[in-house]
């Protein structure tokens, strides 16, 4: 049994190629390290996008492979390049692979997704169990696929819906990803996530969000829980990466690392116990810092956070339903300044009550605090978020626009346009916003200040071309 799992094209057809920098299709890994623990098959992964394949590339890769189960991870901006190439599989190489698609966008539009006459599996929520009990079934040719929770098929011209998958309960039951199946030189955080000069990976220690920001789609995969791996897990793995691969820095890609703040110390102290040599980056809110965790965590190898501050404006944030104030924006910043860990803060500009007056108290807001970078996105209902829905049912998204105008980094125009701004209007703020941020000559001084190597040049280069990309490129509309 050949198994083959795809990472699709993406930054390479639509948006702002290296804006994001090149990261670890993480939840293949973890498909595929527990796939090859719980049975004995070829398993293979493939990012057509880290390896900037075309579909004649991924066309000739899947002759040389001919797998028996080809299986996609799917957002909602690559689902129409997974489409066509599950066309290219099933009339061109006239293959008999089963195609399984999984992800976000399968896992909120199923029935539409599994209609589609070239898909053969559709994999909805937390895929790992499901996964495996799918190959599993076509493996032993017994083909009850009826017995598979959180399944969809094709059963004589029928959909077939099967219960739900449960959350799985124990997440250190999960084997650590599959570092080994990829090209580590491959990938790279983006410019305002690389911290040193050392290999990176990113880290998984939870999974979900408690919150119900209305621009999120994490409710819509993890139901509003979050499950969390043990220190002793995490430390493990960390320990798995140095030894193994050499990596000594780490992206912690959880949604919000600090909500558990006693959870988050332990890590900490286990990290300092042991003298793991490390520096990491993660995530948080406003609301989940303060001076006790954020001493520790610098002691523990935290270089830098990432703060989702996403408005200068309390009335947005509060449409938003973000649940933070202003104030706690500005105290995060300041805890994290006075213990010297660098602090990144994303923005985004066009949510739910926007108007020219609160887009200027955000871009004062992002200037007034002591950041070290700052993003400005605008703003993108992604499918599966209650901003989609609410964007949908009034009229605020046009029917005809593509799958692919979703990426949040795109040179397409804006898909969420409300009364009061256009999408020029959204443009015009959001590269005002980079202009204002960015070349001031006290950030320009200090960032020349903190190079201390040809690779921090190397990054600051990479960063103002992307920039000037970002500035200078128009946006252009997807067919």
């Amino acid at each position: 049994m050949k198994v083959l799992l795809i990472n699709p094209p993406y930054i390479n057809f639509e948006g702002m190629k290296e804006s994001g920098g090149h990261i670890m299709p993480f939840n293949l890994a973890y498909l595929a390290s527990y796939l090859r623990k719980k049975i004995n098959c070829s398993i293979k992964i493939l990012d057509t996008e880290a390896l900037s394949l075309d579909y004649s590339g991924i066309k000739q890769h899947l002759i040389k492979e001919n797998p028996n189960i080809i299986g996609f991870t799917c957002l909602s901006p690559t689902i129409n390049h997974v489409l066509k190439i599950c066309q290219i599989i099933k009339e061109d190489l006239k293959s008999n692979s089963s195609i399984v698609l999984g992800g976000i966008h399968p896992t909120i539009f199923p029935k539409k997704t599994i209609e589609n006459p070239y898909v053969d599996f559709i994999v909805v929520g937390e895929g790992e169990i499901t996964f495996f009990e799918l190959v599993k079934t076509i493996q032993e040719k017994k083909y009850n696929f009826e017995n598979i929770n959180g399944l969809y098929f094709k059963k004589e011209n029928r959909i077939i819906k099967n219960q739900p998958r449960e959350l799985i309960s124990d997440l250190d039951s999960i084997p650590f990803p599959a570092r080994d199946l990829f090209d580590l030189n491959l990938y790279s955080p983006a410019p305002t996530k690389r911290l040193t000069d050392e290999e990176c990976s990113p880290i998984l220690t939870s999974r979900g969000c408690a919150f119900d920001c209305i621009h999120c789609v994490s409710k819509s995969i993890w139901k509003r829980k979050i499950r969390y791996r043990s220190s002793e897990n995490i430390i493990a793995e960390i320990e798995e990466c140095i030894n193994k691969y050499n990596i000594k820095e780490f992206s912690i890609i959880d949604d919000n690392f600090t909500l558990n703040k006693n959870r988050a110390i332990e890590f900490c102290q286990k990290v300092i116990e042991k003298k793991l040599p490390i520096a990491w980056i993660c995530f948080s809110r406003a609301d989940g810092i303060n001076d006790e965790l954020v001493k520790i965590m610098a002691k523990a190898g935290c270089k830098k956070i990432s703060l989702g501050l996403e408005s200068g404006s309390q009335k947005i944030l509060d449409l938003m339903r973000k649940q933070t104030t202003i104030e706690q924006g500005k105290n995060a910043v300041e805890i994290i300044r006075k213990n010297k860990i660098l602090v990144h803060a994303s923005f985004m500009i066009g949510n739910i009550g926007e108007t020219k007056e609160t887009a200027r108290e955000t871009i004062d807001f992002a200037k007034n605090l002591d950041l070290d970078n700052a993003s400005f996105f605008i703003t993108c209902p992604v499918p599966g978020s209650d901003l989609y829905y609410y964007a949908r049912d009034n009229g605020f998204i046009n029917n005809k626009i593509s799958w692919e105008m979703f990426a949040p980094l795109s040179n397409t125009p804006p898909v969420l346009v409300q009364n009061n701004l256009s999408q020029n209007d959204l443009i015009y703020w959001q590269k005002k916003a980079f202009k204002e941020f960015y070349f001031r000559p006290k950030y320009i001084y200090r960032k020349l200040k903190q190079i201390k190597s040809w690779e921090g040049i190397k990054t600051i280069f990479q960063g103002v071309k992307i920039l000037l990309r970002i500035l200078f490129k128009p946006k252009t509309r997807t067919t």
